[in-house]
């Protein structure tokens, strides 16, 4: 899951060798459906990035990281999609997800789905709940009033988090204490909830966008800006 942490994915970072060496089989005794080298590689690659950040890297993601086209990178994922390693949902820009033994069993908790949210009522109320939703138990941490917003826009995308995502968030009560600089939070700007960076640096409080193309949302005490959670993660919703 997605903590705030620095995305640890750098472009370049992955290896696939020579690009037009013939890449060698893997599991070669599973025949048509043995992955390639490359291919093995990449699906380890998204293991690894779902475990690390919360979900699944896009194509792009994927062709940066190893210095590839997007194409390239597509024509990889299809191909392990084809030989049965993941599933793949077409129309999302994370639509990845890991197929799973017929044994595995996945427990899961339901967490309220927030939508646009009325003043003067509590964050929980009802009236705030656009639906519920079910998560994997071990996306949602034991303690706290958890909720889930869906990320609208691209002012995080530096962050890892992009448009359409699910943001699971501890409620905040008492930003002084409960939230941290650094922390990405969820902030109620006249009835809707948009997450940022909180930021402390001496005196001067705000909330701080991760993408150059937005400014920062000063916290005077004077604005409507409240802070009503604190992010726990970020899970892609197949």
């Amino acid at each position: 899951m997605s903590t705030g942490k620095i995305y640890p994915f750098k472009p370049g970072q992955g290896n696939l060798g020579e690009h037009k060496a013939k890449s060698k089989r893997v599991n070669s005794e599973l025949g048509k459906n043995s992955l390639t080298e490359k291919q093995q590689t990449i699906l380890d690659f998204i293991r690894d990035h779902i475990e690390s950040v919360g979900y699944p890297p896009t194509i792009r993601q994927t062709a940066t990281y190893y210095s590839i086209s997007a194409k390239a990178a597509h024509d990889h994922v299809r191909a392990i999609a084809r030989k049965g390693y993941i599933n793949l949902s077409p129309g999302f820009a994370r639509g990845i997800e890991l197929v799973k033994d017929e044994d595995d069993h996945v427990e899961t908790v339901t967490i309220p789905l927030l939508g646009r949210i009325a003043a003067g009522v509590p964050i929980l109320a009802e009236e705030n709940i656009d639906e519920k939703i079910a998560l994997p138990k071990s996306f949602v941490p034991p303690t706290g009033n958890m909720f889930a917003l869906q990320v609208r826009g691209d002012s995080m995308e530096k962050a890892g988090i992009f448009d359409g995502d699910i943001a699971v968030l501890r409620q905040v009560t008492n930003y002084a204490i409960e939230v941290r600089d650094g922390d990405i939070v969820a902030a109620l700007i006249d009835g809707s909830a948009t997450l940022k960076t909180y930021r402390s640096k001496g005196k001067q409080l705000f909330l701080q966008p991760e993408n150059d193309r937005y400014s920062n949302i000063p916290l005077t005490g004077k604005d409507p800006v409240s802070i009503v959670g604190k992010l726990s993660g970020i899970y892609r919703k197949y």
